[in-house]
Order: C-alpha cells, then structure tokens, then sequence
C-alpha cells in the first residue's frame, strides 16, 4: 500500500555502492527504517535531502511483514538550513535524535513528534540550542511517564525550596532529606526554579540566551543522568560524551 507521512531523519548508514538506509521519526508510523535506492549516486532525485535534521514529506510502499520500507519519493517540509549551518546546534541536536534513534518504543507518537519539531524550529530561528534540548529532554521524560519531579522531595514528598539532585537516582532530595555520604549536586532556589519552567513553557518562550547566572553544565549533568537512570537505551549516549568532552 503506498503511504506518505512527515518524517524526519535520524540517522543514515550507506547500503552498497550507492544505497542510503534512513532511519526516521514519522509522525504517522513512528520510527521508520526506508531503503532510499541510488541515494548517493550524482544523479539521485534525494540528493541533498537524505541527512540528519531533515524534515521530510516520504512516499513508501508499505508491506508491513518486513522490518523495512522502499521509500520511492520525499520532498522537503523544512531543512532546518539554519541549524545545520550552527555547530553547537547540531550537536544539541544531536543528543535528541540519538534519544530517539535508540528508543525501543516504535509506534507513533504524535505529541513527541511535534515537540521534536518544534523545538528543532527553535534552534534553527536562533534560539538557544542548549536550552531548547533541556526543553525537549523534560517533555520526553514527561511523556514517557518518568518526569523529574521538581516540586516535592522524592523521599519525604514536602514541597522543595531548595534540594539535592542525586545523580544515580536520577531525584531531588530536600534539604532536610540530604545525605552527605551519597554523591549530589546542590540546587538553590534559581536552579530549581528553571528546572519547574523547563516543563511550563513552550517552544515560542525559549530565550537566545541563557542567564549567566545559571550553572549551565549542572542543567546538563542533571538532565543527562535523569534520562540514564530511567532508559537504558540513555546510558551512553554518544552526543553526550562528546559534548561532555568539549564543554
């Protein structure tokens, strides 16, 4: 059956001599896994089009007993040319789609298809890149069903006014509830107040710079463990090493 939907790609791996594999996030199927055949030839009609960041209107013959689809036509929705163009945003970027490339989950999605490419629209009209994926990382774990709760302490359940984020539990301690034996980041009251806005506001509030007041590596720390302490598939994100090896 020949179907079409908005896809953007995650990931592409060569196949043969002129082949692309494309592995996308479709709004209508989920992930999706396209042969793109001669993609990488000179005179392919996909040239320029099959590369990460790439939103994507794709035509495919769907025979839905195998693991993969020919995908026979795309045009593009949005290059997001911009974004390409930002090294730090693309490797922002990056951290969010090898969350979803390494997702197990392959059904549609449609609330995280639309935060993806909305927060990828941030990015590329030049808000911060690296707020925008802290954006994106607390909606993930909001709708996966294992959100970071900022507003009550994970052992006593008071409300937090100022904490302790333990790293290899992925939660937020109180004050009162601080252990001194176990290793934590110490959160006052403007890193938790962030850490609440992150989930309230959406893309359009996503400020072109962040206040030089917030610790932006303790931000990524926390953010990145949560998601290792509740996916597997997050323990050893590649994005993030090499962001931790350059920041």
């Amino acid at each position: 059956m020949l179907q079409n939907t908005s896809a953007i790609v995650l990931k592409v791996n060569p196949k043969g001599e002129t082949s692309a594999i494309l592995h996308c996030f479709s709004r209508d199927f989920g992930k999706l896994i396209l042969i793109a055949k001669g993609a990488r030839s000179s005179k392919s009609q996909f040239k320029g089009l099959i590369e990460p960041f790439s939103l994507l209107n794709v035509h495919f013959n769907e025979k839905k007993d195998r693991p993969y689809q020919f995908i026979s036509q795309a045009e593009y929705i949005e290059s997001f040319s911009h974004l390409k163009s930002n090294a730090i945003a693309v490797l922002y970027g990056s951290v969010l789609l090898e969350i979803l490339y390494k997702e197990s989950e392959v059904e549609p999605n449609v609330m995280l298809f639309d935060i993806l490419i909305n927060v990828l629209k941030a990015m590329n009209r030049g808000s911060s890149p690296q707020m925008a994926h802290w954006h994106f990382i607390v909606k993930y774990l909001e709708i996966e069903g294992y959100p970071l709760n900022t507003e009550y302490c994970y052992h006593c359940e008071k409300e937090i006014k100022t904490g302790h984020f333990y790293p290899k539990l992925g939660q937020i301690h109180c004050s009162d509830c601080h252990e001194d034996f176990l290793l934590s980041w110490e959160l006052d009251e403007v890193m938790l107040s962030l850490l609440k806005e992150l989930s309230m506001i959406n893309t359009d509030m996503i400020a072109k710079e962040i206040d030089s007041k917030i610790d932006k590596n303790l931000i990524n720390r926390i953010l990145w463990n949560t998601l290792a302490t509740r996916f597997d598939t997050c323990r050893k994100l590649k994005s993030v090493e090499i962001l931790r090896k350059i920041l």
